[in-house]
C-alpha cells in the first residue's frame, strides 16, 4: 500500500468531510505504546497490517495506523518520542478491550504462542481467548460462527494472569 494511503478511509477523511454530512463515521480506535515495534510486531501476529504513517518532528510522536483487511476500521498506534515515564500511562481498565474475530480460534492462539504472545485466557470454549499487547492492551478473540468443539490443550490450560 502506498504510503500516506489507508484502506479504510483517505488521511485527510474529517478535514474533507462536508458539515452537512449528518452520518456518523468512526474512524479509528487509538492505543498508546511504548515501543511502536513491539506493539505492532504483537497486532502483525493478530493479522493487522500498516495502512499508513506520520512523523511528527514538531510534536515528536509517531501515528501508524493498521487494519485486519482494506476498508476494515483501524486501531491508530500513538507513539510518543521521549523517556517511557515522560509519555507512558498504563491502560486504564475502563479502557475495555480490543476483538478480533478468527475462522480458527486454536490456530490462532497456537501461531500467537509461537511468536512468544501469552494466551491469558485460553478457548476452552472452544469461542473466545483473551491476549494482551506489550502495552497491556487487553485483546479478545472470537471464533467466528459456531464455537468449534473443545479440544486440548486448550480444554484443560488454567488462565494466566489478568485479561
Amino acid at each position: 500500500m502506498a504510503k500516506g494511503s489507508s484502506s479504510y478511509l483517505a488521511p485527510d477523511t474529517y478535514h474533507s468531510m462536508s458539515p452537512s454530512d449528518e452520518e456518523l463515521i468512526f474512524l479509528h480506535c487509538m492505543l498508546r505504546s511504548s515501543n511502536l515495534d513491539k506493539t505492532m510486531s504483537f497486532f502483525q501476529a493478530l493479522g493487522l497490517k500498516e495502512t499508513r504513517r506520520k512523523d511528527s518532528e514538531k510534536g515528536k510522536f509517531t501515528l501508524v495506523f493498521m487494519a485486519t483487511s482494506p476498508g476494515a476500521p483501524e486501531i491508530e498506534i500513538t507513539y510518543n518520542w521521549g523517556d517511557e515515564e515522560e509519555v507512558f500511562a498504563p491502560p486504564s481498565r475502563s479502557m475495555g478491550h480490543l476483538a478480533f474475530a478468527t475462522a480458527d480460534i486454536y490456530t490462532l492462539c497456537k501461531e500467537l504462542q509461537e511468536k512468544g504472545i501469552t494466551i491469558l485466557r485460553p478457548p476452552r470454549d472452544g469461542r473466545m481467548a483473551f491476549v494482551k499487547s506489550p502495552d497491556g492492551i487487553s485483546v479478545e478473540l472470537l471464533q467466528k460462527g459456531e464455537a468449534l468443539a473443545p479440544a486440548e490443550p486448550w480444554q484443560s490450560m488454567e488462565n494466566t494472569g489478568s485479561w
